[in-house]
This record gives structure tokens, sequence and C-alpha cells, in this order.
């Protein structure tokens, strides 16, 4: 490894071709496998109720798989020590492998639930591994060439994703989606197991964060199951449970040697704990926006299921673009950016809030095209303010952290909007228009409360900066 790694030039062709070439195609596969997974679901959800019914779980699909995500990505680390890169890349292709085949085996809604997490522990630690293997397996000079490959696997994602689990969909076959990415996890798990260099393993999995990672887990849990009691007594045990769940795995860790985020995460007062709170805001937002649009669009509005699909996929596509047009801003124009980005995404939530049930489906995707623009320009910006704040000691998990507390974002998104929706009616599977109608009023009317909650959160951290950059001066 150390001899091809010599021996690059620093061309493209170098990760094209030769053993570097495999290296390449095989952490795209993994994080393909990955990112075109996440699309899938979304497609056809609407497609599995109707077969399996369980409407109130709903949206447990996408918030245990967040969890799992999350895990998984905050375990690489400590798996890669344990089991080696190798090893530990087979394990997690071998998990979003099989947790794909027990989805398209599930014959109700909770098994597929669990088939789920399962998808998420291997998919988090797919994507988080992609990126320690790339300083492993190539050169300084090609890093840079390899990751803008990684990012661009994505943006295929996004446009291949819907329209695979749309053709099933509109077949009624959603196990094939499940079932048809089983070779490529296949193929991963084979060219990992023959490719991947060995190196150093301990088999003691001694470092991972169990008990705050735990705890995060039973926040998420507790919320998600909000949705599946009726007494208003039991559901504010639950919330009041998650919370105090979530207030205690951020404490643990801000005592911890081996911290997941950065001490002053939760400081709102701070221009890091600001760009926390809001990265979790956010993502809660895009979520409560995601979750239910292929299942209102069909079910509303008459689109088919190939065409719910890429009109979900709209904020991905302009969300990317707008993140390549903002990315060499700096100083102040990224300040802008930032601050357009987040009025978006208020203005967004607002959008769908109006246009979820009336229509047209044009305001609808309009509404949807301006919450992925807002999202595009002020992500990474944010991202890189962030990493500039922290101290230098914390500057090597920030970078991971942010995505971790993103991925939060999402599971509580998730669980925290099917409480409203069941809350609101959307308990039987063949929920009327008129009851379809009412929940999706409420998902989206709480989903602006977050959007505002967003945009309050710029002004704490825009504060921070300037504080920071008049110590500076």
């Amino acid at each position: 490894m150390n001899d091809t790694r010599a021996m690059a030039s620093g061309n493209w062709r170098d990760i094209f071709t030769g053993r570097l070439g495999l290296y390449n195609l095989l952490l795209n596969l993994g994080t393909a496998l990955f990112a075109i997974n996440q699309f899938v679901v979304s497609t056809i959800m609407p497609t599995v109720v109707a077969d399996l019914g369980g409407v109130r779980y709903y949206a447990w699909t996408f918030a245990l798989f967040a969890v799992g995500a999350i895990i998984g990505a905050a375990s690489s680390g400590s798996a890669r020590d344990a089991f080696g890169d190798r090893g530990a890349f087979v394990g997690a292709s071998a998990l979003i492998t099989i947790g794909l085949a027990g989805a398209a085996l599930a014959n109700d809604m909770l098994v597929l639930v669990f088939w789920r997490l399962i998808q998420g522990l291997g998919g988090g630690a797919i994507a988080s591994q992609a990126y320690g293997l790339i300083a492993a397996m190539f050169p300084e000079n090609l890093r840079g060439r390899v990751l803008s490959l990684l990012s661009t696997v994505w943006g295929v994602a996004t446009l291949l994703g819907p329209g695979f689990g749309g053709i099933f969909a509109e077949y009624g076959n959603w196990r094939g989606a499940f079932a048809w990415l089983v070779p490529l996890g296949l193929i991963t798990i084979g060219l990992a197991w023959r490719y991947v260099p060995g190196s150093d393993a301990h088999g003691k999995l001694s470092r991972l964060p169990y008990v705050r990672l735990a705890l995060l887990a039973s926040s998420v849990l507790l919320l998600s199951l909000t949705s599946q009691v009726d007494a208003i007594w039991v559901r504010a045990a639950l919330i009041g449970g998650s919370l105090v769940f979530a207030v205690l795995a951020f404490r643990r860790d801000a005592r911890a040697e081996r911290a997941m985020f950065p001490r002053q995460v939760v400081s709102l007062a701070s221009e890091v704990g600001a760009a926390y709170w809001m990265m979790l805001l956010f993502s809660i937002v895009v979520t409560f926006s995601n979750v239910y649009a292929p299942l209102y669009l069909q079910r509303l509005h008459d689109i088919s299921p190939l065409t719910a699909g890429y009109l979900c996929a709209i904020p991905s596509f302009t969300w990317t673009f707008t993140a390549i047009a903002v990315a060499t801003l700096q100083g102040a124009k990224q300040t802008v950016a930032i601050s357009i980005g987040v009025a978006l995404i208020f203005l967004g939530a607002i959008g769908l809030a109006l246009t979820v049930v009336p229509g047209p489906v044009w305001a609808i995707t309009l509404s949807m095209s301006v919450l992925g623009f807002g999202v595009g320009a002020m992500n990474n910006p944010t991202i890189q303010r962030t990493i500039q704040a922290v101290p230098e000691a914390e500057k090597h998990i920030a970078g991971t952290s942010v995505q971790t507390m993103r991925t939060l974002g999402i599971s509580f998104g998730a669980a925290a909007s099917g409480l409203i929706a069941v809350s609101a009616g959307l308990v039987a599977d063949d929920v009327s228009r008129e009851l379809m109608a009412r929940a999706m009023s409420w998902v989206y009317n709480v989903n602006v409360a977050f959007g505002l909650l967003t945009l309050l959160t710029l002004f704490p951290f825009l504060a921070g900066y300037r504080r920071r950059m008049a110590m500076r001066d």
C-alpha cells in the first residue's frame, strides 16, 4: 500500500487506475449503498404502509435509522481499533447488507423498523470509516479528489434513489427496492475483504462511549414511543424522560476524557453552541418537511410514487447547487450566506405549511426548493465557522460531531413529526383524506415553529462571531 501511495503523481487518472482505483471504487460503492438507501426508503414508504399497515410507525423507519447511523458513526473509531481497517469496514458493510435483506423479508412494520435500525448502524459506520480510509489508503495529493468524488456520490444518489424506489413502488413491489441493493452490499463486502489493507487491532471495543450513546438512543426512543400511546400524561412523561436522557448524555460528554462534542456544544450564548443548536434545529425542520412528503403527495394530490419521489428530491438538488455556489465565500460574504440561508429555511417552512393541503403542487415544489436553497447556503459555511471557533484541541472532533448533531436532529425530527401526526389523527391505515389533511396541517404548522427557532439561533451565533473577531483584532 505504501508503495502504491508513493507512486501516485496527483492526477485524476491515479484514482481510477490500479490499486488506488480499486480503493476508490470500494469507498464509493459503500457510500452509495448508504446514500441510495436513504432516498429509496422515502419513496417506497407509502407503498409499504399500504401493504403492511402500521401507519403509526411510519416515522419510526426514519427515526430508528438515524439513531443507528449515530451509533454506527460514533462507534467506527473504536471498531477500527478493535478489528482493524479491514475487519471494521467488512463488518459495517455486512450490517447494512443484512439489514437490507431483513427489510426485504419483513412481514410487519415493527420488524421493518428493526431492520432499518440495523441498516443505520452499518451505513453510519461505512460513511464515517470511508473518510478515515481515505487518509490510510491515498496519498495527501489525491485526498481532495477522492473526497470530491464521495460528495458527488450523494448527488448521484439524489438522482437515482427516488427513481429506483419509485419503479418498485409503481408496481407495489417495495421489497424489491431493498432486495436489489443486497448484491451491491455483497460486492462491497467482497472488495473490502480483498483490498482494504490490514492494520493492528486489539479485539476489544473498550473505547466506545456506551453510556452516552445509550442515553441519546433512549432519548429518541422515548420520544418515538409518544406516538404509540393515547394518554396525555403518559405522553408528557415520555417527553420529559426524553429530555432528561438528552441532557444527561451531553453532561456526561462534557466531562468525558474522549468527548463526542466540543465542550460548549449546549451553550446557546456561545458561537459554537449556537452553531450546534442551529444544526440541530434546521435538521428537524428538514426532517419534518420530508418524512411525510411522499405520503401526502400521493394521498392528497394524487401524485404517482415515482413523481412524488423526484419532487421530494428537489431540496437535495437545490441544496447541492447552492452549496457549490457558496463554497469559496469568506468573511462578510460568508456571514450573508448563512443569514440568507437561515431566513430561507424559515420561509420554506412557512410555504409548505400554507400549501401542503390546498396545493397547488407547483407551490409545494417551490417551497421545497426554497428550503433546499436555504440549507445549501448556510450548512457548509456554518460548519467552517464552527471549526474555526472551537479551541485547537477540539478541532479534530468539530467536523464529525456537527454531522452527528445533524443526524440527531433527523432522529428527533422524525420522532416528533410522528407524534404530531398521530396526535392529529393519523392512526388508521385507511385514514380519510380529511384526517390526512388535518394531520399534515398540524405537522407542517409545528414545523414553522422549529423554523422560527432556527432563525432565532442565528442572532447569538452572529454575536459570538463578532466577539471572536473583536478579540482577534
